[in-house]
């Protein structure tokens, strides 16, 4: 009807509503005409539930904090709002909680009737994947989940598809997501299975139906899947002979339970996955026969039985072991032909790596985490589809094994606290490797030459360990012109180095984007790194002897040169032609797109004079449009007070009144010694500027700078500040308007020639008298102030789970001076004991 148009007058507008988007593709209706109806907003919901709930005349008061859990419950959905709202119309207080009570336990019917059509026509296999989700998985990640209900036998690709055409969840970054009303009713449908017997529904997840089902083996059991996480430590009583009655029994999660029963506890055969991370001397056991078991995830277990019998797993895709101390060495995996995981972490006893793992066909990913005793290990490694292997904290690992051919599909190596002292010339067979991560060794690690070869690494990181890095014209293949050309990070945190010789070649990593030396006794950078045009980020904090640094790469974002205070000079970091210049090459390549301002950190210092200080915490000014046209950019410079261990300082930025936003610099959590300037385009600060939207033909901007201190928040967390306007030549009329109207305080202006072909700044002044701008001088020297030479102490040596907040290395993001999480060198790292943390 709605394609032939013949039914409708000329100017109509057709509206169509359906619960099903697939619906609007198959009648070809463009993506772009199709609204999604999204949850009605607070105030909205709540002037929805006072127009049911509240009579006019109504004389009762509602506690607010009520109303708010009403609110919440109906998570914006307009039936469930007009129909709770109608069921406590004129009720006190007391049936107000009772209802919400009773609604948190059972669906309201009515709500519940409605919300159900879209799940009555689902074809079974999303049935039953929305009911695991509902049931077990909201807020887990997809991929995790996909895994998962992959291995029982349901088509997650298809299914999750289907079920966001519904509109019955959704995908948000990698998370599932379902409304909580949708969820309440696939929970009621799997009650509604059977709501006197846990054991005859399909799926359990409340403590006391596990408790129940699990404690006895009377009859025949229906339960399909239980998945069991209580939010404190459990005891959980379970029957031996529990799981062999539950012959459907296909999913198995049971995290932070403690199973007292000593002994094998028989599961069965039928099961697929299954994941144990709590506690108890309990054994797993299967029966004789064929496994259909996918995934094993035991944590403090014995899997002793599982590993005799691997032969019958044949289906086992994904193994991982934590805790597991009755493991001495890895099983034969040659007979587990599917195996595409193996992952030990924490096996404190595990000594011997089998052979077969250096030869399975399908093995993908391949970690030994906290594994201190794991030194026996194949002589080489043929896994051909490989993709990320892990050797974490594995503290007598001495030797990497041989690659005797390439290995075309692993892309991360990661070998952290190991004993390796090198690593062999065959490295070069690692021919996609993306990732290469050799932090702290506990030996001096070196590198082949053969590294260069590498032309897929993208990031290599070795922090805190000594490590030699060959020079390019090591290199055993002198013909070859570009060497590591797709390197875009080059991490060498605090590894002792002296020189830095290969990076002076131009043709080895010329697409380096971050470069980390930070806590090295290198003299000086290669002045060719001026010419390095994709770095953004150099990092060379605590360089205790850097006496220069030349002149910076054209693209430069972020220098951190906080506690290198042998520098003689920085001046011409500092200069207003500098920062100018650095300016107008963002704008002419349009960098500025990406909101990202241009940092540098020094040491302490002066603020250079071409600055003008602003007294308050905050600077106001009012700008028509066309003056506003004129900004290129706002340049600002922080001089932090000596009150704490370190200063976070945070911009926030106004128009009209509105706040647009608040931006920290990158990286601008940084120790009370130093001196900072930060370049903000005007975009970044305020993003689009509308005048046509507004009263008037003048707008109201300000910034406000707000320091945090490590006594807390203060607005006296700087010494001083200041900033300026970087703008294009003013006409007579903006100067006048800016005088006349007092807009803003001229000093602040700083402008640049029309035609300056190579962008050097060009000061032009609207006061002909006006001190601040005689005189400035093109190269300002600042003055250092000495730091101290404290170095860090590292405790390697204690459990990884003994951390303590504050006091913990996070080698995950070490390039981030988190307060507490100081970079060797750094005056407040006296007399402190820093712990490695591992994220899983």
């Amino acid at each position: 009807m709605m394609r032939e148009g013949k039914c409708f007058g000329n100017g109509s507008r057709i509206i169509v509503t359906t619960r099903d988007k697939h619906l609007l593709t198959c009648y070809g209706i463009d993506q772009d005409h199709v609204y999604e109806v999204k949850p009605l907003s607070y105030h909205e919901a709540r002037e929805l539930l006072s127009n049911h709930a509240f009579l006019t005349r109504q004389k009762l008061k509602i506690k607010t904090n009520l109303v708010d859990s009403v609110l919440n419950h109906a998570g914006g959905l307009p039936l469930a709002l007009e129909v709770l709202g109608s069921c406590l119309c004129g009720k006190r207080e007391d049936v107000w909680e009772s209802t919400l009570e009773k609604v948190s336990r059972i669906p309201n019917k009515t709500i519940n009737d409605v919300l159900k059509i879209s799940y009555d026509g689902l074809e079974e296999n999303e049935q039953e994947i929305f009911l695991d989700i509902a049931c077990f998985f909201k807020r887990n990640g997809s991929e995790y989940v996909k895994k998962v209900l992959d291995s029982c036998d349901v088509q997650t690709t298809v299914g999750f598809d289907i079920l966001i055409e519904r509109s019955l969840i959704s995908i948000d970054y990698g998370i599932l997501k379902m409304h909580d009303l949708i969820q309440s009713m696939g929970m009621d449908i799997v009650r509604q299975e059977c709501r006197d017997d846990p054991r005859s529904r399909s799926r359990l997840w409340q403590y006391d139906d596990v408790a129940d089902a699990l404690s006895s083996d009377v009859g025949d059991c229906a339960v399909k899947a239980i998945v069991l996480e209580p939010p404190q430590l459990k005891e959980l009583s379970i029957h031996p002979n529990a799981f062999p009655k539950m012959r459907k029994l296909r999913l198995l999660i049971l995290r932070n339970v403690h199973i007292s029963f000593h002994g094998p506890i028989y599961l069965p055969n039928g099961l697929r996955w299954m994941e144990f991370a709590g506690s108890g001397p309990w054994i797993p056991k299967f029966p004789t026969g064929q496994k259909k078991l996918v995934s094993i995830d035991m944590s403090e277990g014995s899997i002793t039985e599982v590993v005799k019998h691997f032969k019958d797993f044949e289906h086992l895709t994904y193994i991982k072991l934590r805790d597991c101390e009755s493991l001495v060495s890895t099983p034969d995996i040659s007979c587990v032909p599917n195996l595409k995981e193996l992952k030990l972490w924490n096996c404190k006893n595990l000594v011997e790596a089998h052979e077969s793992i250096a030869y399975h066909d399908k093995l993908q990913v391949l970690h030994f985490k906290w594994c201190p005793e794991l030194h026996v290990f194949p002589n080489v490694l043929k896994s051909k589809n490989l993709r990320d292997l892990n050797f974490s904290m594995c503290s007598k690992f001495e030797r990497f094994p041989n690659i005797p051919h390439e290995l075309g599909c692993l892309k991360k190596l990661s070998i952290l606290y190991t004993a390796i002292k090198e690593l062999p010339a065959s490295i070069e067979n690692l021919v996609s490797l993306e990732e290469m991560l050799l932090d702290i060794c506990k030996n001096s690690v070196s590198i082949p030459s053969n590294i260069y070869k590498l032309q897929r690494l993208q990031c290599f990181k070795s922090s805190f360990g000594p490590i030699v890095f060959p020079n390019l014209t090591d290199s055993a293949n002198p013909c070859m012109k570009v060497e590591l050309s797709n390197l875009k990070v080059l991490d060498l945190l605090n590894c002792n180095l002296s020189e830095v010789e290969f990076l002076e070649d131009l043709s080895c990593f010329p697409l380096l984007e971050t470069l980390i030396l930070s806590g090295n006794n290198i003299t000086s950078l290669p002045i060719s790194i001026s010419k390095r045009d994709r770095l953004s980020e150099l990092f060379i904090s605590y360089c205790h002897q850097l006496q220069e640094i030349p002149k910076l790469p054209p693209f430069l974002k972020l220098l951190l040169a906080n506690g290198c205070e042998s520098l003689q000079t920085n001046g011409h970091l500092t200069s207003i032609d500098q920062w100018v210049h650095r300016g107008l090459t963002m704008v002419d390549t349009a960098s500025i797109a990406n909101n990202s301002p241009c940092t540098i950190y020094l040491p302490k210092g002066e603020m250079p004079k071409w600055f003008q200080p602003v007294e308050d915490s905050s600077i106001s000014f009012v700008a028509s449009k066309d003056l506003y046209d004129k900004f290129l950019g706002l340049i600002f410079c922080a001089v932090p007070n000596n009150k704490g261990d370190h200063c976070e300082l945070n911009f926030s930025a106004y128009f009209n009144g509105k706040n647009e936003g608040t931006y920290r610099p990158f990286y601008c959590i940084w120790d009370s010694c130093g001196i900072l300037i930060t370049y903000f385009a005007p975009s970044h600060l305020w993003k689009a500027v509308h005048f046509d939207q507004i009263d008037g033909s003048y707008a109201q901007f300000s910034i406000t700078l707000e320091g945090f201190t490590s006594d807390g928040f203060t607005q006296d967390g700087m010494e001083k500040w200041g900033f300026r306007i970087i703008s294009k030549q003013l006409d007579d009329n903006l100067k006048d308007a800016i005088r006349d109207h007092k807009l803003i305080d001229p000093a602040f202006f700083y402008e640049v020639g029309h035609d300056s072909t190579d962008l050097e700044a060009q000061s032009s002044h609207i006061y002909e008298d006006n001190p601040t701008e005689i005189g400035l001088s093109r190269n300002l020297q600042e003055s250092s102030c000495m730091l101290e030479n404290r170095l860090i102490e590292f405790d390697l040596d204690c459990p990884p789970s003994s951390y303590v907040l504050g006091e913990a290395f996070d080698i995950g993001f070490r390039e981030f001076p988190f307060p507490g999480y100081f970079f060797p060198g750094d005056p407040r790292s006296r007399n402190k004991k820093y712990k490695l943390w591992l994220k899983e």
